[in-house]
């Protein structure tokens, strides 16, 4: 694919990004059955950054400044060590995916609260009722499926946590916007992630894993498809203007994460908790297409 022509399929990449970053809970709830979440974590960073280094000698880009991979590496603090550091540890305590992916419905609110926060610009008001929104039906969900035992609430609100990271990352991304060749910032993120995690993981769990076809198809899964063909899509529609589309259908992640993970690990999200997943899809509705009068408030 040429980086000038615009790919005939570019219609299509936020719908399947849709469809790879939800289905990334349900293949994690899958693979932490037979490993630890540090482990898992240490393991995915590992395996996109051998994926990537051969690229990396192919491509040959320019090495970029120190001050460039010092951002890069506060992104990845953020964006890989927190957000999938907690996602992962929120699974394994007993949360639901379909709960986890709730959370990152509210990645519009959260990322506007954030840059307002760092700018100490006003946040609309419509930008906290998407937020209660959002929680409310995260907690009407919880409720419903009753997770309250074993470290499931507590696995819920790393899903926040989870989240928050990611926002503050992208927003910490944006406004430094390191001077770096794209596929040297996500070989320099996983490269600094294994770094971190591939010593917690040997300490703290001793790198066990119980290998079998479905962890090893669980993890090929969210190396190859939810990180590198995230990635490259992520990629592809920044460079020709594509990722709005995407912020304006997270609002359908929670819904589609919930129908992958009943069909990977038999999660089922009963009938009654639809309408918790409908408040918060709501909430991020609020922020995204409020007409244009609230928005100037």
């Amino acid at each position: 694919m040429s980086l000038s022509t615009r790919p005939t399929w570019l219609p299509y990449a936020p719908w399947l990004f849709l469809v790879v970053w939800s289905a990334g809970y349900g293949m994690a709830k899958l693979a932490l059955q037979f490993s630890g979440p540090l482990t898992l974590l240490a393991l995915r960073f590992v395996g996109a950054s051998a994926v990537l280094w051969p690229v990396v000698l192919i491509v040959r880009p320019p090495w970029p400044r120190w001050s460039a991979v010092w951002d890069v590496v506060v992104v990845a603090s953020f964006l890989q060590l927190m957000h999938f550091g907690c996602i992962y540890l929120g699974l394994w305590l007993g949360a639901s995916a379909g709960v986890i992916a709730l959370f990152a419905a509210s990645q519009p609110i959260l990322i506007t609260i954030v840059a307002g926060v760092l700018t100490r610009a006003p946040i609309p008001a419509r930008v906290w009722v998407g937020l209660m929104l959002g929680l409310c039906g995260a907690g009407w969900v919880i409720v419903v499926k009753g997770e309250f035992q074993e470290g499931a609430l507590l696995g819920a609100l790393l899903g926040f946590f989870a989240m928050v990271g990611l926002s503050i990352g992208q927003v910490y991304d944006k406004r430094a916007k390191p001077d770096c060749h794209p596929v040297l910032v996500y070989v320099i993120q996983y490269g600094f992630a294994a770094i971190v995690s591939v010593p917690m993981a040997w300490v703290l769990e001793g790198m066990t894993v119980t290998w079998s076809l479905p962890f090893i198809q669980s993890l090929t899964f969210l190396v190859v498809i939810n990180s590198l063909l995230g990635i490259f899509l992520m990629l592809t529609m920044v460079r020709f203007g594509q990722i709005s589309r995407v912020t304006s259908i997270m609002f359908l992640v929670p819904g589609v994460a919930a129908l992958i993970a009943w069909w990977v690990v038999d999660e089922v999200m009963p009938l009654l908790a639809w309408p918790g997943i409908a408040c918060a899809a709501a909430g991020v509705l609020l922020v995204l297409y409020a007409p244009e009068q609230a928005k100037g408030r």
